[in-house]
């Protein structure tokens, strides 16, 4: 039994999986602590293997737990082994997250294509070959930043929540950060897809992350939406041979 775990810069994801499928799954809006772990040992006693993604320090409280279960941890880094072939002209800067979700995805779609679409904080675009190597990408704003940005780097505009009450023509200051955003990204995210597909053939969209489900539903493209990938794609890692 596997417990993947990912410190992303706002949530931290975890997900327990036993024989290769997803038995639980939690997520909290800040980082993890010792206590929250502790109830998920409690729930699923036989774990005995743990890795970890981090874009984040992790505490030494944390860390001093997990090595006093006695199991097997593995912390995800540019030398672990895996399923894929890492091509990043400097892998030692590549996020962690990003190379959990090409995995993830490889080892769903196999032997094509694929462009990764994670949004969240960032949007990040992450490319495989259908030789599954990793080539590389994009990094974008998130949602999320592009208004706080809007808000930070001005002296009138407020800053507002997204609002999935999309709209074309935004008729007062709010809806016009919102649908300015928010259009913005969705025109960003077709734009990158239509320039990879004029490169690549046989090519699939995966989409995942906090927004994918609202992002998608506005998506002109064929996708594929994909929850729990970075999980998945820990899983995928930690059991390559």
């Amino acid at each position: 039994m596997v417990i993947a775990i990912d410190f992303g810069n706002t949530r931290t994801k975890i997900g327990v999986f036993y024989q290769q499928k997803l038995v639980f799954q939690d997520a909290f809006d800040n980082v993890a602590t010792v206590k929250d772990f502790e109830k998920i040992f409690l729930l699923f006693a036989d774990i005995n293997v743990v890795i970890i993604s981090s874009v984040i320090n992790i505490s030494a409280a944390v860390q001093k737990y997990f090595q006093s279960k006695k199991i097997k941890i593995t912390y995800l880094s540019n030398q672990t082994k895996l399923p894929i072939k890492n091509k990043y002209k400097t892998p030692e800067t590549l996020g962690n997250d990003r190379l959990a979700v090409s995995c993830g995805a490889v080892s769903i779609f196999k032997n094509t294509n694929i462009l990764v679409i994670n949004c969240g904080t960032c949007i990040t675009y992450d490319f495989i070959n259908n030789k599954h190597e990793y080539l590389g990408g994009n990094i974008s704003l998130g949602i999320d930043m592009r208004l706080n940005a809007l808000h930070h780097f001005t002296k009138k505009l407020p800053l507002i929540k997204k609002n999935n009450a999309l709209t074309l023509i935004g008729s007062n200051t709010e809806t016009c950060i919102n649908t300015g955003v928010i259009n913005g990204a969705i025109a960003e995210i077709e734009g990158i897809i239509k320039n990879y597909k004029k490169q690549y053939s046989s090519l699939k969209i995966v989409v995942t992350g906090g927004d994918a489900d609202f992002l998608a539903m506005h998506i002109k493209y064929r996708i594929f939406v994909v929850h729990h990938l970075t999980l998945i794609g820990l899983n995928s890692i930690i059991n390559h041979p």
